[in-house]
């Protein structure tokens, strides 16, 4: 009983998306081979676009009267838009190939078959390690219509949002009892969506699924398979048994970019072992990701293949456009200023670029300027500008900054550093709390309050950090940027020698990806084309003959890694060892 305790501390388990549950009631199938499969019959009817867009859309209660209510209420309905969903073509197709990928599984997996029956009987252990022979076709005579596909793209571009909206359209539990006059009993699991382990461990999301199955079915797979000290090896055949007895609809794997931080081989097993649920079980997944992931799927020409089943989809930033006038247009409608706004030219060009075509950016942008303006503006004008939206991105925006100038020179490298670029709502649940105490200061010491209140250092510990970056060679901008952003991403406790090592590799990293912090604007660029084409110079090489104490020295050999020449900078003596930084007193 303790163990079993133990390992439900070790891997709890928070469900991310409940769906509701019904009772089945079936349809008559115009396609011929939906029809006679109660999995298939009992879905709800094949959805239209018009059904889709006004089923997801999520709109903010605003009406031209809230204009008059006071501010700290003004403040909580512009909060509002955190929840606001505009329906795009992307959260469209996102739903068609999630209904087309559903049904076209099930066709193989009609459980009143003698077939499916006999998985049970041979045991799907036995059925993964057979695989599929040359026709595709697994250990029981069952040829997989199954098939996945992947959404990668930005962070903040609405990706577990359109999922996840499309997925509540759907039922996620049907409760069987007869089908065609006939005792059919059974728990019909449609969907399932889960998070991938930050650790990236396939046992972790062996687990996850486990006690995903529990909370939703009410059953007792985790205690039951989880308790007896099982491996990998025993939980993926169980994992298969499951999502086969419940005939799992879908299984949607988010955050998918962890892989990238697990142990060599393990994204292979991982994605190997997605790709056996698809060809020898017959279960689509779908696999959902930053680009970060793009080199993982596209390393496993097998699931790259499976992935493609509905055709992959990038959910790249909008176009300045039409679509983009589209999106902008809608969102702008939500205002709670005392003073309307008209959206000009200007003001979308303007938001395009300070959030990229980055949906979160802009939605939280366009937040933080009307709680600006309502805190500091004309009480008796409150309007949104360019100004005021500039001065907003620089103050409170200023962590994503270089990255948007990357993005906004189309450089396709940079995408992975673009990973997590948009800031979390928490950070804006706090703003949102110093506003409303703005608010309700008055006079002198309102005027005199910091406004950038969401970041709070440690002073001593910055000063002592931009001193130091300014030791290794830093510009005195650049170091105050560096320090922040190294405390920004650290508790307050945490041991100075560990941030100074930290700060010294995001030098070494910011120059060898300088062009972030220095991004070449459109007019430079026109002026190194125009500039006369020089004559090549031969890089010199090192003298042979240093000094002992030299510098150089630190990056002869081949070392090109920041923690090589940081170690070799200590040998020289260049630079305190860790021991030596942890007798600095500050």
């Amino acid at each position: 009983m303790d163990r079993r305790v133990n390992i439900e501390g070790m891997y709890h388990f928070t469900q991310s998306l409940i769906g509701r549950q019904v009772n089945a009631e079936y349809l008559a199938q115009e396609i011929t081979g939906y029809k006679n499969n109660p999995f298939i019959e009992a879905l709800p009817p094949i959805f239209e676009e018009e059904f889709v867009g006004s089923n997801i859309a999520r709109f903010p209660d605003h009406n031209e009267e809230q204009r008059k209510l006071g501010k700290q209420t003004r403040l909580h309905l512009i909060q509002q838009i955190a929840d606001y969903v505009e329906p795009l073509p992307s959260h469209l197709l996102i739903e068609q190939r999630l209904s087309r990928l559903m049904r076209h599984g099930y066709k193989a997996r009609n459980p009143l078959t003698r077939e499916s029956v006999k998985q049970f009987h041979i045991g799907f252990q036995n059925i993964l390690e057979s695989g599929v022979n040359d026709e595709g076709i697994n250990l029981v005579g069952i040829r997989s219509t199954a098939a996945g596909f992947a959404i990668l793209g930005v962070s903040g571009q609405g990706k577990t949002t359109a999922i996840e909206s499309s997925l509540l359209l759907y039922p996620q539990v049907i409760h069987h009892s007869t089908y065609q006059g006939q005792p059919f009993i059974r728990k019909q699991l449609v969907w399932l969506k889960l998070n991938c382990p930050h650790d990236g461990s396939l046992k972790g999301l062996c687990f996850n699924f486990l006690q995903a199955v529990d909370s939703v079915l009410e059953t007792n797979y985790f205690r039951k398979f989880a308790s007896k000290g099982s491996s990998v090896d025993m939980l993926l055949p169980v994992m298969a048994h499951i999502a086969t007895l419940h005939g799992l609809g879908a299984l949607v794997i988010d955050e998918i970019q962890n892989l990238s931080f697990m142990k060599s081989g393990g994204a292979e097993r991982m994605l190997n072992y997605f790709t056996q649920l698809i060809n020898t079980i017959g279960v689509p997944v779908i696999l959902i990701g930053t680009f970060k992931a793009m080199k993982l799927l596209s390393g496993s020409f097998s699931q790259a293949r499976r992935s493609t089943g509905q055709g992959d989809m990038i959910m790249d930033r909008l176009t300045e456009g039409e679509e983009w006038d589209y999106f902008i247009e809608r969102l702008w409608k939500y205002q709670w200023t005392n003073s309307s706004t008209k959206l000009t030219d200007p003001l979308k060009k303007e938001m395009y670029k300070l959030s990229q075509g980055i949906v979160d950016i802009a939605v939280k942008l366009y937040m933080l300027a009307q709680w600006e303006v309502i805190m500091d503006g004309d009480d008796t004008k409150e309007r949104v500008t360019v100004g005021l939206l500039r001065d907003v991105a620089r103050r409170h925006m200023q962590l994503v900054q270089p990255l948007l100038q990357v993005l906004k020179r189309n450089d396709p490298s940079a995408k992975i550093l673009v990973d997590d670029l948009y800031p979390q709502w928490d950070v804006l649940d706090q703003f949102l709390r110093n506003s409303e105490e703005k608010v309700n200061l008055q006079g002198e010491i309102r005027s005199k309050l910091l406004r950038d209140e969401n970041i709070e250092l440690d002073q001593a510990r910055y000063l002592e950090l931009v001193k130091t970056a300014i030791d290794f060679g830093a510009t005195a901008e650049s170091a105050e940027e560096l320090a922040k952003r190294i405390l920004l991403r650290n508790e307050t406790e945490s041991d100075l020698v560990r941030l100074r090592k930290e700060l010294f590799q995001e030098i070494e990293f910011n120059g060898a990806a300088a062009d972030i912090h220095n991004p070449i604007t459109d007019n430079q660029a026109e002026q190194e084309q125009n500039k006369q084409p020089r004559k090549r110079m031969t890089r010199k090489t090192a003298p042979s003959n240093l000094d002992v104490d030299d510098l150089r020295n630190a990056a002869t050999s081949g070392a090109a890694k920041s923690e090589e020449i940081y170690q070799n900078l200590v040998k020289l003596g260049s630079i305190p060892t860790e021991e030596d930084l942890s007798k600095l007193i500050i």
